[in-house]
Protein backbone atom coordinates (compact mmCIF):
# COMPACT_ATOMS: atom_id res chain seq x y z
CA UNK A 1 0.00 0.00 0.00
CA UNK A 2 2.61 2.21 0.51
CA UNK A 3 3.97 1.83 -2.80
CA UNK A 4 0.42 3.03 -3.89
CA UNK A 5 0.86 5.98 -2.17
CA UNK A 6 4.27 6.81 -2.68
CA UNK A 7 3.32 6.30 -7.02
CA UNK A 8 -0.06 8.77 -5.96
CA UNK A 9 2.27 11.19 -4.59
CA UNK A 10 5.06 11.65 -6.82
CA UNK A 11 2.44 11.27 -9.99
CA UNK A 12 0.57 14.01 -8.84
CA UNK A 13 3.75 16.21 -8.09
CA UNK A 14 5.02 15.58 -11.61
CA UNK A 15 1.32 16.96 -12.91
CA UNK A 16 1.43 20.07 -10.44
CA UNK A 17 5.51 20.57 -11.27
CA UNK A 18 4.39 21.62 -15.17
CA UNK A 19 1.03 20.62 -16.36
CA UNK A 20 -1.04 21.97 -13.97
CA UNK A 21 -1.36 24.39 -10.47
CA UNK A 22 2.42 25.15 -10.55
CA UNK A 23 2.38 26.20 -7.03
CA UNK A 24 5.51 25.14 -6.36
CA UNK A 25 4.12 22.08 -4.38
CA UNK A 26 6.52 19.80 -6.25
CA UNK A 27 9.64 21.24 -4.82
CA UNK A 28 11.78 18.75 -2.95
CA UNK A 29 11.54 21.50 0.35
CA UNK A 30 7.69 20.73 -0.16
CA UNK A 31 7.14 16.94 -1.96
CA UNK A 32 10.00 15.15 0.16
CA UNK A 33 8.08 15.37 3.44
CA UNK A 34 5.02 14.59 1.76
CA UNK A 35 6.78 11.14 0.34
CA UNK A 36 8.01 10.47 3.61
CA UNK A 37 4.80 11.38 5.48
CA UNK A 38 2.64 9.04 3.22
CA UNK A 39 4.98 6.19 4.05
CA UNK A 40 4.75 6.79 7.69
CA UNK A 41 7.87 8.88 8.64
CA UNK A 42 7.25 12.61 7.63
CA UNK A 43 10.58 13.22 9.96
CA UNK A 44 12.46 10.63 7.87
CA UNK A 45 11.61 12.84 4.34
CA UNK A 46 12.56 16.19 6.22
CA UNK A 47 15.85 14.73 6.40
CA UNK A 48 16.87 15.15 2.68
CA UNK A 49 14.36 17.53 1.95
CA UNK A 50 16.62 20.59 2.30
CA UNK A 51 19.71 19.38 0.51
CA UNK A 52 17.52 18.22 -2.29
CA UNK A 53 16.14 21.73 -2.76
CA UNK A 54 19.61 23.22 -2.48
CA UNK A 55 20.95 20.77 -5.05
CA UNK A 56 18.41 20.90 -7.71
CA UNK A 57 17.13 24.87 -6.82
CA UNK A 58 18.75 25.62 -10.46
CA UNK A 59 16.11 23.08 -12.03
CA UNK A 60 12.79 25.21 -12.87
CA UNK A 61 11.06 24.87 -16.03
CA UNK A 62 11.32 28.26 -17.53
CA UNK A 63 10.16 28.07 -21.48
CA UNK A 64 11.74 25.28 -23.55
CA UNK A 65 13.97 24.11 -21.18
CA UNK A 66 13.87 20.63 -19.59
CA UNK A 67 16.04 20.06 -16.21
CA UNK A 68 16.29 17.08 -14.33
CA UNK A 69 13.54 15.78 -12.92
CA UNK A 70 13.78 17.18 -8.92
CA UNK A 71 9.96 16.15 -8.20
CA UNK A 72 10.95 12.57 -9.60
CA UNK A 73 13.66 12.49 -7.69
CA UNK A 74 12.97 13.56 -4.35
CA UNK A 75 10.00 11.45 -4.07
CA UNK A 76 11.97 8.44 -5.10
CA UNK A 77 14.94 9.36 -2.90
CA UNK A 78 12.77 10.35 0.30
CA UNK A 79 10.69 7.44 -0.32
CA UNK A 80 13.73 5.03 -0.73
CA UNK A 81 15.26 6.18 2.75
CA UNK A 82 12.20 5.95 4.73
CA UNK A 83 11.72 2.74 3.45
CA UNK A 84 15.26 1.79 4.05
CA UNK A 85 15.43 3.22 7.31
CA UNK A 86 12.14 0.79 8.44
CA UNK A 87 14.05 -2.05 6.86
CA UNK A 88 17.25 -1.34 8.62
CA UNK A 89 15.50 -0.31 12.50
CA UNK A 90 17.43 3.18 12.16
CA UNK A 91 15.01 5.25 10.95
CA UNK A 92 16.71 7.96 8.11
CA UNK A 93 20.25 8.30 9.26
CA UNK A 94 23.12 10.05 7.51
CA UNK A 95 24.75 6.93 6.31
CA UNK A 96 20.98 5.89 4.98
CA UNK A 97 20.23 8.92 3.14
CA UNK A 98 23.65 9.05 1.38
CA UNK A 99 22.90 5.98 -0.54
CA UNK A 100 18.93 6.58 -1.10
CA UNK A 101 20.52 9.60 -2.77
CA UNK A 102 23.53 6.91 -4.51
CA UNK A 103 20.85 4.36 -5.73
CA UNK A 104 17.85 6.71 -6.17
CA UNK A 105 19.10 9.99 -7.65
CA UNK A 106 20.10 8.75 -11.15
CA UNK A 107 16.05 8.53 -11.84
CA UNK A 108 16.08 12.04 -11.76
CA UNK A 109 18.06 12.13 -15.13
CA UNK A 110 16.00 9.08 -16.54
CA UNK A 111 13.02 11.74 -15.63
CA UNK A 112 14.45 14.19 -18.33
CA UNK A 113 14.65 11.80 -20.92
CA UNK A 114 10.88 11.36 -20.23
CA UNK A 115 10.11 14.66 -20.54
CA UNK A 116 11.81 15.21 -24.08
CA UNK A 117 9.42 11.90 -24.75
CA UNK A 118 6.61 13.70 -23.52
CA UNK A 119 6.70 17.21 -24.97
CA UNK A 120 6.88 15.37 -28.41
CA UNK A 121 3.71 13.15 -27.03
CA UNK A 122 2.20 16.66 -25.92
CA UNK A 123 3.15 18.55 -29.56
CA UNK A 124 0.82 15.55 -31.30
CA UNK A 125 -2.01 16.13 -28.85
CA UNK A 126 -2.39 19.73 -29.72
CA UNK A 127 -2.21 19.59 -32.86
CA UNK A 128 -5.12 17.00 -32.43
CA UNK A 129 -6.46 19.34 -30.18
CA UNK A 130 -6.45 22.48 -32.53
CA UNK A 131 -7.93 20.07 -35.54
CA UNK A 132 -11.16 18.80 -33.13
CA UNK A 133 -11.45 22.38 -31.82
CA UNK A 134 -11.79 23.51 -35.95
CA UNK A 135 -14.29 20.43 -36.13
CA UNK A 136 -16.34 21.42 -33.17
CA UNK A 137 -15.32 18.31 -31.34
CA UNK A 138 -14.88 20.35 -27.81
CA UNK A 139 -15.13 17.84 -25.61
CA UNK A 140 -12.29 15.43 -27.82
CA UNK A 141 -10.18 18.59 -27.40
CA UNK A 142 -10.76 18.59 -23.79
CA UNK A 143 -9.40 15.03 -23.49
CA UNK A 144 -6.74 15.84 -25.11
CA UNK A 145 -5.12 18.08 -22.68
CA UNK A 146 -6.04 15.45 -20.00
CA UNK A 147 -4.26 12.46 -21.62
CA UNK A 148 -1.11 15.50 -21.67
CA UNK A 149 -1.08 15.40 -18.30
CA UNK A 150 -1.60 11.80 -17.98
CA UNK A 151 1.56 10.35 -19.54
CA UNK A 152 3.60 12.38 -16.69
CA UNK A 153 1.49 11.46 -14.30
CA UNK A 154 2.28 7.84 -15.20
CA UNK A 155 5.96 8.00 -15.64
CA UNK A 156 6.51 9.36 -11.58
CA UNK A 157 4.26 7.00 -10.44
CA UNK A 158 5.64 4.04 -12.22
CA UNK A 159 9.95 5.40 -11.55
CA UNK A 160 9.53 6.80 -8.00
CA UNK A 161 8.35 3.75 -5.99
CA UNK A 162 10.90 1.51 -8.12
CA UNK A 163 13.33 3.37 -7.43
CA UNK A 164 12.33 3.96 -3.65
CA UNK A 165 12.07 -0.22 -3.73
CA UNK A 166 15.54 -1.01 -5.31
CA UNK A 167 16.95 1.24 -2.50
CA UNK A 168 15.00 -0.42 0.21
CA UNK A 169 16.31 -3.07 -1.24
CA UNK A 170 19.60 -2.86 -0.96
CA UNK A 171 20.39 -0.35 1.31
CA UNK A 172 20.10 -2.66 4.28
CA UNK A 173 22.10 -5.44 2.70
CA UNK A 174 24.97 -2.86 1.54
CA UNK A 175 25.14 -1.62 5.37
CA UNK A 176 25.04 -5.15 6.90
CA UNK A 177 28.18 -6.33 4.09
CA UNK A 178 30.02 -3.36 5.04
CA UNK A 179 29.23 -2.52 8.95
CA UNK A 180 32.82 -0.56 8.57
CA UNK A 181 31.06 1.80 6.07
CA UNK A 182 28.92 3.37 8.59
CA UNK A 183 31.90 6.26 9.64
CA UNK A 184 32.60 7.22 6.16
CA UNK A 185 29.05 7.18 4.81
CA UNK A 186 27.95 9.42 7.29
CA UNK A 187 31.32 11.67 6.64
CA UNK A 188 29.84 11.40 2.85
CA UNK A 189 26.25 12.80 3.66
CA UNK A 190 27.33 16.01 5.10
CA UNK A 191 29.78 16.30 2.06
CA UNK A 192 26.74 15.99 -0.07
CA UNK A 193 24.86 18.62 2.05
CA UNK A 194 27.53 20.60 1.18
CA UNK A 195 27.44 19.91 -2.10
CA UNK A 196 24.26 20.66 -1.85
CA UNK A 197 24.46 24.08 -0.58
CA UNK A 198 27.53 25.25 -2.99
CA UNK A 199 25.03 23.89 -5.95
CA UNK A 200 22.28 26.53 -4.51
CA UNK A 201 24.78 29.13 -3.95
CA UNK A 202 25.48 29.00 -7.57
CA UNK A 203 22.41 28.64 -8.68
CA UNK A 204 21.28 32.19 -7.13
CA UNK A 205 23.10 33.73 -9.62
CA UNK A 206 24.23 36.95 -7.05
CA UNK A 207 27.51 37.82 -6.55
CA UNK A 208 27.11 37.59 -2.84
CA UNK A 209 26.33 34.39 -3.68
CA UNK A 210 29.69 32.83 -2.71
CA UNK A 211 30.11 35.05 0.31
CA UNK A 212 26.37 33.87 2.00
CA UNK A 213 27.83 30.52 1.22
CA UNK A 214 30.73 30.21 3.38
CA UNK A 215 29.49 32.87 6.02
CA UNK A 216 26.67 29.73 6.19
CA UNK A 217 29.18 27.61 5.97
CA UNK A 218 31.73 28.86 8.92
CA UNK A 219 28.28 29.75 11.28
CA UNK A 220 27.60 25.76 10.40
CA UNK A 221 30.84 24.51 11.43
CA UNK A 222 31.26 26.60 14.47
CA UNK A 223 27.77 25.47 15.98
CA UNK A 224 28.74 21.58 15.44
CA UNK A 225 31.88 21.91 17.18
CA UNK A 226 30.52 24.10 20.06
CA UNK A 227 28.46 21.18 20.03
CA UNK A 228 30.98 18.37 20.31
CA UNK A 229 33.20 20.44 22.99
CA UNK A 230 30.37 21.02 25.73
CA UNK A 231 28.44 17.54 24.68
Amino acid sequence: MGFLFLGLVAGLAAVERKGFLQAMLSRPIALAPVAGWVLGDAAGGLVVAAPLELLWLGAVNLGAAVPVHEALGAAAIAGGAVLAGRAVGSGVTPEVAVLAVLLAAPVALLGRRADKAVEGWNERLARHAEAALASHRVAEAARSNLYGLAAPFAIAAVLAPLSAWLAEALIPRLLAAAPGAAGPLRVGWFAFAALACAAGAKALRSRAAPRLFFAAFAAAFAALLTWRLLG
